[in-house]
C-alpha cells in the first residue's frame, strides 16, 4: 500500500513533443521532481518541477531542491498499489500549493517496488502567461491553442532518490 502522506525527491526521464500528437517525443532529459501526497484521504498528487540541473551523482537528490511549477492531480482510481491519479486545470481551492500552479491535462500513476515509489505520467498543457498582484501566473487555454509553441505533450518516468532535506 503506498502511503497517503509523502514528499519525496524523484529523478525523472522527461520526454516532450507536439501538443497533438502525444505519441512523438523529443529524446529524453532529466531533471529533479519533488512528488508530495496529502489532501483528505491522500486525494491529492502535487508534482513539481525545481530549478535544479541534474549533475553526474544521480543516487541522491540535492538537498536545496525547491518547488518550481506544480501539477496538481486528483485520486480517480483507489487502487492502493497502483493510485492512479487525473491532473487538473484548475487549482483545487482547499488546498495549499507549493511553487506555481501549473494547468495540466493528464494522468499520473505511482507503483512501488522494493520500497522505493516511482511516478509514471503522460500529459500535455497549453499556457498563456499573466501577472496576479506582481506573481507569474499560468492560465489555461482552449484547444486549439493560439500560441502553439507553449503547448506541448510530455512523459514522465520518475523514480524516488534519499533526499536529506529539513522540509
Amino acid at each position: 500500500m503506498i502511503a497517503e502522506t509523502f514528499r519525496i525527491a524523484m529523478l525523472n526521464t522527461l520526454r516532450i513533443g507536439p501538443y497533438d500528437t502525444p505519441h512523438r517525443a523529443n529524446p529524453p532529459v532529466t531533471e529533479w521532481l519533488i512528488a508530495a501526497r496529502g489532501g483528505p484521504d491522500g486525494v491529492y498528487l502535487i508534482i513539481s518541477d525545481t530549478p535544479a540541473s541534474v549533475g553526474e551523482d544521480t543516487a541522491s537528490a540535492p538537498v536545496d531542491l525547491v518547488e518550481q511549477n506544480s501539477i496538481v492531480a486528483v485520486l480517480a482510481k483507489d487502487d492502493g498499489d497502483r493510485p492512479q491519479f487525473m491532473m487538473l486545470r484548475h487549482p483545487p481551492g482547499d488546498f495549499s500549493l507549493p511553487g506555481r500552479f501549473f494547468p495540466a491535462d493528464g494522468m499520473a500513476t505511482l507503483t512501488q517496488y522494493d520500497g522505493v515509489l516511482r511516478l509514471g505520467a503522460i500529459g500535455r498543457h497549453a499556457h498563456s502567461r499573466g501577472s496576479v498582484n506582481g506573481q507569474v501566473v499560468l492560465h489555461d487555454i482552449p484547444h486549439p491553442a493560439p500560441n502553439t509553441d507553449g503547448a506541448i505533450n510530455w512523459h514522465f518516468a520518475a523514480e524516488e532518490r534519499p533526499w536529506g532535506t529539513a522540509r
